[in-house]
This record gives C-alpha cells, sequence and structure tokens, in this order.
C-alpha cells in the first residue's frame, strides 16, 4: 500500500484509504507504519495528506515473493520466508526428513550460520542478500547430482540477466557466479541417498546472493573477489531476484533432457582462457590453463608439461600471476 517516492507523482496513501483497501482500522495501519519505523524503514507522514516510504523498500516476504512467480508454480511451491535464519540449507534438510515435499523453498534475506563447501563458512552480512534452498525430490541417479549444482548456477545466470540485462553472468566452475569479474553467488547442493535403493532420499540446493554491499563492505578476506549485484537498494527487487532463480531453476530441472542446459553452462564459462591453480585431487597444488568445459562438465585443463587433464572433482582458484 506504501508507495515509493517518485517525481512528478502524489505518492501519499491516506491512513483511511489504506485502512479501507486493507480492512482493518486507522489505527491498526498507523502500528503498522510504525513498525515498519521500527525495523528501520524511512516513512514519511504528513498531516491530511498521509504516508509514503522516502526510500527504496525490499524486504523479502512470502506474499510478495509469490506474486513474481509464474501462475502455475504458485500452487506448486511452498514458500517459507525469513528475514533471518541460521542456514536455509541446514533448514530445508531438516523439512525434508520431516517428509516435505519437493519445491518446498526456504528463504532468507540473512544467514548467521550459512556455510560453503567442504564446510567453509559462507559470509551472509547484514539484510543484504537472498539466500534460498529448495528441497528436491530426484529420480536422476546419484552419479549425476553435480548437474543439480550447474542447473542452479544456470538459472542464477539467467535470473540475474532478466532483472539486469546489461549484467552478463558467468559461472566459475564448478558452483560459483560471476558478474563484472566478481563473485556474487556460491551454490551448495547436500543430499540424502536412500540406502535400500540406491537413489536419493532427497537434495537441497542452496544458494546465496550479494544483492548489496555490506555496511563497512566485505570482509578482508573475501574483498577482493566479492561483489554485489546493486551498488544501493531497488525496491522489491529481491523478492522478484528470488522468483526467477526459483521458476528458472525448476524450468531447466523439469526439462526432458535435463542435461539440455549444459552447453550455456560450457558458454557461461570464467575460467575458459585462465590459468588456475588445483585444489585436491591427483593435481593438487598444479597450476594449469583451463580449456574449457567438457559435456559431462568436467574441467579440461593443460599442465604446465602438456600433459592435458580433465577435473570432475576439487576446485581451482585463479593463479596469483592473474590477480587471484
Amino acid at each position: 500500500m506504501l508507495v515509493e517516492a517518485s517525481a512528478g507523482a502524489s505518492p501519499f496513501v491516506s491512513g483511511a484509504r489504506a485502512a479501507e483497501e486493507l480492512g482493518v482500522t486507522r489505527a491498526a495501519v498507523w502500528k503498522a507504519v510504525q513498525a515498519l519505523e521500527d525495523e528501520g524503514v524511512a516513512v514519511e507522514s504528513v498531516r491530511a495528506q498521509g504516508y509514503r516510504l522516502t526510500g527504496a523498500y525490499d524486504e523479502l516476504d512470502e506474499a510478495g515473493l509469490a506474486v513474481y512467480l509464474p501462475a502455475d508454480l504458485r500452487t506448486r511451491v511452498t514458500l517459507h520466508v525469513a528475514r533471518t535464519t541460521g542456514s536455509t540449507n541446514t533448514d530445508a534438510k531438516t523439512a525434508a526428513e520431516a517428509g516435505a515435499p519437493a519445491y518446498s523453498c526456504f528463504v532468507a534475506s540473512e544467514q548467521v550460520e550459512g556455510r560453503g563447501r567442504r564446510g567453509r563458512p559462507f559470509y551472509s552480512l547484514g539484510d543484504t542478500g537472498v539466500y534460498l534452498s529448495i528441497v528436491l525430490r530426484p529420480t536422476l541417479a546419484v552419479a549425476q547430482s553435480g548437474l543439480i549444482t550447474s542447473a542452479a548456477a544456470v538459472a542464477v545466470c539467467r535470473a540475474i540477466e532478466d532483472l539486469l540485462p546489461e549484467d552478463a553472468a558467468q559461472i566459475k566452475w564448478v558452483n560459483d557466479v560471476y558478474v563484472n569479474g566478481r563473485k556474487v553467488s556460491g551454490i551448495l547442493t547436500e543430499a540424502s541417498v536412500d540406502l535400500e535403493s540406491g537413489g536419493f532420499a532427497y537434495a537441497v540446493v542452496g544458494i546465496g546472493v550479494n544483492v548489496y554491499v555490506p555496511e563497512g563492505g566485505f570482509p578482508e578476506g573475501i574483498a577482493q573477489r566479492a561483489g554485489a549485484l546493486l551498488p544501493g537498494k531497488r525496491t522489491d527487487f529481491r523478492n522478484k531476484l528470488a522468483a526467477g532463480i526459483i521458476s528458472r531453476f525448476i524450468e531447466l530441472y523439469e526439462h526432458e533432457p535435463f542435461n539440455a542446459f549444459v552447453p550455456e553452462y560450457q558458454e557461461r564459462s570464467f575460467l575458459t582462457g585462465r590459468t588456475v591453480e588445483i585444489k585436491g585431487g591427483d593435481h593438487d597444488g598444479a597450476v594449469a590453463r583451463v580449456e574449457g568445459i567438457g559435456d559431462d562438465l568436467g574441467l579440461a585443463v593443460v599442465l604446465p608439461n602438456g600433459e592435458r587433464a580433465v577435473l570432475r572433482t576439487g576446485e581451482v582458484s585463479i593463479a596469483v600471476q592473474e590477480g587471484r
């Protein structure tokens, strides 16, 4: 009901109009405005005119996110939106183990116990990002689990470009998304295997996106490579982005064949032609030149001795000489 101030228009909404349209009392409207101000939302109040937002309002909420989902998904996706949580992946896994259906989505503006690959912390700084996890009930073979992470990376790229078409999103093998040479998103897929069937009991794909630069900037350990999508708040951007990621991912996940996105993943490679340092596996510590990504999503590299290798596990970092 409150609208963002804009030039050339009267953005004020009277308390009487708000109360009538919402079916509540004017006192309830006043209390709601006070609650917004307590949360740090800038609201201007002018006697005989009403209320208006004096800046961008960008809070994630269930109803606001659902509006941006395609109509056919609104009955298939179950949303759980919180301002702050420990970890959306933890929330999703707990729900999955309790029988939550596929496409149960856990979304937050902030995490306090986020984590990345190999148990490393995933920084979720203040109310500046989108962190979401999707419960899946995969029927594909466990050996194909890498397709889930890769599809999620393509989905994030598409969702970013839907909202910011001037920004080209790229993928750093295997689970990071870069924009303008900076990491803006990380992806972590976790799964439980049914020992009797040998298939998935469930999988959870977790996605974190840096939307805004946190107050004071990124921590020293990641400041050289971390980036954000926008320099300042944009009204309702995070609801649109979260809905876009969810819908783009489901679109890819349900496509037959599932791996149809692979050529796009290959084209979006951030590492092709770069020198990288290999972390883990048979070539741990080696510096190599990236040739590209294979159809099996392995990273094709050339080692210093001219030997070619394909990395299917582990990870790489951009070598020091290229500005890691």
